[in-house]
């Protein structure tokens, strides 16, 4: 049997939350989870924190609110990874609220995929 982790409770909860966006589930990401919709990672749910995937436009409203990049410490530096910020906690309360976060990140990371799929592409002559 497997014990549960932090955030485990949590990211199952917010797969009930986000199901006015479609059919989210929560996949094991990095010692935590990442929850995704169509195959799309729209958030992670780390250590008990939500992350939201983040454009720089969003990033900016998010920081507006008090948010911060996800970072993790390695051995010689702390690592900070623009693309996800943390969600307000009174915002993570709202579930309406943190829907439309959820909707803005799920634009986000579309928008991501896409582009980075569009660099991975060969060019043709």
């Amino acid at each position: 049997m497997r014990k549960a982790r932090p955030g485990d409770d949590l990211a199952e909860h917010l797969v009930d939350v986000l199901a006015p966006l479609g059919d989210v589930e929560a996949n094991r990401f990095f010692g935590g989870h990442g929850l995704s919709l169509g195959g799309v990672q729209l958030a992670m749910v780390i250590k008990g924190e939500v992350y939201l995937r983040a454009d720089d436009a969003l990033a900016a409203r998010l920081a507006e609110r008090g948010s911060k990049p996800f970072t993790y410490r390695t051995r010689a530096r702390i690592v900070r990874v623009p693309s996800y910020w943390s969600v307000p906690q009174a915002d993570l309360d709202d579930e309406d609220a943190f829907v439309g976060w959820a909707r803005s990140a799920l634009v986000a990371a579309r928008a991501g995929k896409k582009k980075a799929k569009t660099a991975r592409s060969p060019r043709r002559p």
